[in-house]
């Protein structure tokens, strides 16, 4: 009884949402990544001419994973801020250390950061730089995304502890893009963050105009580009086995086919037109007389 309950796949093996997939597909995850690395080089020249400080971000990776594994990464106090689309519910988020958006505000205030800066609650100037800082790195992220993303994502909210923040339910898929961010000699990590739901529904609606164009449009240049044999046939006559049997070089075959009429131009087996043979140049050639119509209904 024992070994029954062990080897029930009931218990073996966890329900499977087929609503909620587990890994990203190979071809979803390249777009991603390639999205993701585009607002990383331009995320970082943003940076770099907002900041006046040099700042390098790389792409880490692209995981899928639920809402709160992805705050369970999060420090207790960190910068996150949250993007809307028009249409949606679910938020997305942009992350950064919060003491390097202080260091951000030192800098843009015409300091200058040489030692890393203790976490803190930002003062409502602090904010308001901040806030204009991601205006334009939304502005970004939407523009790498493209057709990932069903409308632009503008700033929604400025939080710094995502423990309290609950802008999706703790269960719901998210598509979490990390980055790592050198600024100066200062090291940390930035992540983006989307529900998948919407970013998931976008990548199948454009496979699926990307499928529609694609036999709209490559299955009749496939047609009309294949090579096609064409040959030209005269009436055939009916001989016994054995005059073929007994046929040699030399013998003469009469064929019942009238001097003036065309030939059949055949394709494979199937009459197309008729024609009359001629010449162009030293070429042998033929002259389209007639199309056959019940061949091009």
């Amino acid at each position: 009884m024992t070994a029954a309950v062990r080897d029930d796949p009931l218990r073996r093996y966890p329900d499977y949402d087929f609503s909620r997939p587990a890994q990203l597909g190979r071809e979803h995850r390249r777009r991603l990544e390639a999205a993701f690395e585009a607002f990383a080089r331009q995320w970082a020249s943003q940076l770099t001419g907002k900041v006046r400080m040099r700042t390098h971000l790389t792409l880490e990776g692209v995981e899928l994973m639920s809402y709160q594994e992805y705050a369970d990464t999060l420090p207790t106090m960190t910068a996150m801020v949250t993007g809307a689309t028009a249409g949606r519910e679910e938020p997305g988020a942009v992350q950064f250390d919060l003491g390097v958006a202080l260091a951000w505000v030192v800098q843009m205030l015409g300091g200058r950061s040489t030692v890393p800066i203790e976490p803190r609650t930002l003062t409502p100037i602090e904010s308001a730089l901040i806030r204009q800082l991601m205006d334009r790195t939304f502005e970004l992220l939407t523009t790498s995304l493209g057709m990932l993303l069903p409308s632009p994502l503008t700033y929604a909210g400025l939080h710094d502890n995502p423990q309290y923040l609950q802008v999706i339910s703790p269960g719901e898929a998210v598509i979490v893009a990390r980055f790592a961010m050198r600024m100066g000699e200062s090291r940390s990590t930035a992540t983006v963050m989307l529900p998948a739901a919407v970013v998931v529904d976008q990548l199948a609606e454009s496979e699926r105009d990307a499928a529609s164009a694609h036999r709209a449009g490559a299955t009749v240049d496939q047609v009309l580009g294949t090579p096609l044999e064409v040959s030209l046939r005269i009436a055939p006559r009916v001989i016994a086995a054995g005059e073929v049997l007994n046929l040699a070089p030399g013998d003469l075959l009469r064929f019942a086919h009238p001097e003036t009429k065309p030939f059949d131009l055949i394709v494979g087996d199937t009459p197309i037109a008729r024609a009359v043979p001629g010449a162009q140049g030293s070429r042998l050639a033929c002259t389209i007389t007639t199309i056959l119509e019940e061949t091009t209904r």
